[in-house]
This record gives C-alpha cells, structure tokens and sequence, in this order.
C-alpha cells in the first residue's frame, strides 16, 4: 500500500515499534463513528489502558464492525436542498429523531479510539485510530487528525494534522502513533480528528474520550 511521506504502514495487529510520526494502517472496514466533545474529559487515565467497562461490542445500522457499547456516536450529512446537520448518540441506544437526517443524500459516521501509551523513556509513544464510513451522494473522503495537549491558554497542537489519502470507497480504518517527547514537561495528551466527504463538506472536530497525564513536552520529537 502507498504510503504518505512520514508515515509507515503496519498491518493490522502488528506490534511493532512505531516510527517518530504517525503510522497508518491498511484501510479496512469501519463500523461507526465515535466523537467527543472538545472539552475536558471526563475519563482520565495514567497508564493509557482502556476502560475496563467498554467491554460490551453492539452493532450500529447492522454494520458488521461493532462499536463498544456506550461510545458516543456522531452522524453528519447533508440534505438534497444542501443543509447540513450532525448529532450525537450513544452506540447501542436509539438515534434521535431528526426530520434532516431522514432527509440526508449523504450521511457519514466518525469514530476516534482512547488513547494508548506504550513503552517507556526514549521509547515511548501514544497510539489510538480513528475511522469514517459514508453512504449516499460523495465524491469521495478522508479523515484527518491530530494529538493535542493541554496548556494555560487552552487546548494546542502536540504535532502537525496528518490525513489519510482520499478513497472512493465507503469506510476507512486508519491507526497512528506519536512518540513521547519523555521528560519534556507533564501534559495532558488527547488526539482529535475530522472527517471530510467531497461535496458534503466536514465534520465536527471530535476528540477521543480518555485523555493521558504524561511527562511527553510541548512537542512531539
């Protein structure tokens, strides 16, 4: 698979360590979208382990890849007469009535994962994936994304955005990594993305649900 400048492709479930970037994995079938608001989350961890309590999977719209039961699930589209909408629920629960989203031509889901953090030292790095699946009236699409970090003055950029290569085809399942910048000042280190449909426009910049307190500085190195 052709892989962007920077990144190195890893297969899925390949344990291998990361390069000092973001790594993409081979594009596969996506079930759902997960987002999260871009405010301080309410699940924290230390060691980047997932909740113990997402262990549930539930299916979403009979999409073959479950989504862990209580994510929380963003749907964005577009009607025929161009008016856009997104909303957000619950995977395993009802979606809300919406008059625009049964209007939809186009309507695509977004999913970002918790964030993990393996290794130690010099050998650190954060990892987490993100994921759109699209049906309707598109060009084509892509997801885009990005680790954040706290600060005095707000949320900012811990590296540059990063994008998968635009696909006609309906889903996308990309994995990235960060390296820790170790002992560079302590953080709270959180990824976000973007999904993007050609005529349809983008989503809501959405966040993972966990958040990590790590000693990683202001940069990525």
């Amino acid at each position: 698979m052709p892989v962007r400048p920077g990144l190195r492709a890893r297969n899925e479930g390949e344990s291998a360590r990361p390069s000092r970037s973001y790594l993409s994995i081979a594009a596969v079938a996506c079930a759902v979208a997960a987002a999260f608001s871009l405010g301080t989350s309410s699940a924290s961890a230390e060691d980047g382990s997932p909740s113990q309590s997402k262990t549930r999977y539930v299916e979403i719209d009979n999409d073959a890849r479950p989504a862990v039961e209580g994510t929380s699930v963003t749907e964005w589209g577009k009607t025929e007469s161009g008016e856009s909408y997104s909303f957000t629920y619950r995977a395993g629960e009802a979606k809300p009535d919406s008059a625009t989203a049964a209007a939809a031509v186009t309507k695509c889901s977004i999913y970002i994962s918790d964030v993990s953090f393996h290794g130690g030292g010099a050998n650190a790095w954060f990892s987490w994936e993100t994921s759109q699946v699209c049906s309707g009236s598109f060009g084509s699409q892509h997801i885009e994304t990005q680790m954040w970090r706290s600060s005095w003055s707000g949320p900012r950029g811990y590296d540059v955005w990063h994008g998968t290569r635009s696909t006609t085809n309906s889903f996308i399942d990309y994995g990235w990594s960060v390296d820790c910048n170790d002992g560079g000042g302590t953080y709270t280190y959180y990824p976000v993305m973007k999904g993007f449909a050609t005529g349809v426009g983008s989503s809501p910049t959405t966040r993972a649900d966990n958040e990590l307190r790590k000693n990683c500085g202001t940069t990525a190195p």
